[in-house]
């Protein structure tokens, strides 16, 4: 945080260096996953992960159509989407904790 010589008003830098270079990887690894995945579909490819024998076994259950989600990703692309997106969300939020969480002193 700075301080401005003229005011107790201080300004945060949410977008520094650290905070830009992991969103790029961050999306850089998500292409990467979202182009396998598409690959993965076009060439019909089964991941074999478990969540098809899981939403099998929920379908088979619940006696209704079988829902179909936003973004198709074959196999396990999906947790591993999730996974990604959510460390780096992590490693940003750990790097900003005390610009999120940190309470001003107050003078009196």
């Amino acid at each position: 945080m700075k301080k401005n010589k003229d005011s107790k008003a201080e300004t945060v830098t949410w977008f520094d260096p650290f905070t830009r270079w992991m969103l790029i990887i961050m999306f850089v690894l998500l292409a990467v996953i979202f182009v396998a995945a598409k690959y993965m579909d076009l060439h019909h490819m089964l991941g074999g992960g478990t969540d098809d024998t899981v939403n099998a076994m929920a379908s088979r259950v619940a006696d209704t159509k079988a829902a179909h989600p936003f973004v198709n990703l074959p196999g396990d692309a999906q947790v591993g989407a999730f996974s990604v997106a959510n460390f780096f969300a992590g490693m940003i939020v750990g790097h900003n904790w005390k610009k999120l969480f940190e309470r001003e002193k107050e003078d009196f």
